[in-house]
């Protein structure tokens, strides 16, 4: 976001930790601008103006670090209990793999919190959460430390993902969404993107934008 606002020529100030379903409302009302690492829907396109900025990651499979047991089949999946985040949008060939093999038996859980929390005590077998996201909380959760590990089964899906930007159609700045689309596309072409988004980048996950 420091990158793009630097070659688009705007100030950044960055909104205090938010609920997800606060956030959009947010965006949707035009108080906040701004919102990165998305998945785009429909839902989300109706009030927001969505940017590509990288090829998405694979959703990451937890369990508890002491799990004998090696994922790296998704029939596996279908004798243990799962869980996914509620308010995440999960593209839809994601959760048509994982519906082939839970069905109806696939829980929902209100936060990547909660559900780390219910991993560990044991209540779910495995919890499907966005990468980063992920990484992020359980980087700021001293307690939840050396706790879980990451399955080696990959959620890939034939059709190419990316990861969104989205700018509020209410916005008072929507003049600058040409040129925030195309410094994301050249971000990407130069490679910027791939450098920011090495192992050891820190990802944000909301901002307001804010004019000179």
């Amino acid at each position: 976001m420091q990158e793009l606002a630097k070659r688009s020529g705007f100030s950044i100030e960055y909104s205090p930790k938010t609920p997800l379903a606060r956030c959009f409302r947010q965006i949707a009302a035009g108080e906040t601008d701004l919102i990165s690492n998305l998945n785009k829907t429909p839902e989300r396109d109706a009030f927001m103006l969505m940017f590509p900025y990288s090829e998405n990651i694979p959703e990451a499979i937890y369990q508890r670090g002491d799990d004998v047991r090696v994922i790296n089949q998704l029939n596996q999946l279908s004798r243990m209990s799962i869980a996914t985040v509620r308010s995440y949008a999960y593209h839809p060939e994601v959760m048509t793999l994982i519906h082939s093999q839970i069905g109806k038996g696939l829980m929902e859980i209100d936060s990547i919190g909660t559900g780390f929390e219910a991993l560990a005590k044991g209540r779910i077998d495995g919890f499907i959460v966005p990468r980063y996201s992920s990484l992020d909380y359980l980087h700021n959760t001293p307690k939840f430390h050396q706790k879980f590990k990451r399955a080696p089964l990959m959620l890939k899906t034939p059709t190419p993902r990316y990861v969104y930007i989205g700018l509020s159609r209410k916005s008072k700045h929507t003049a600058l969404a040409d040129s925030i689309a195309k410094n994301l596309r050249e971000m990407m072409a130069d490679g910027t993107v791939q450098r920011l988004y090495a192992p050891d980048a820190k990802e944000v996950e909301h901002m307001v934008l804010v004019q000179p």
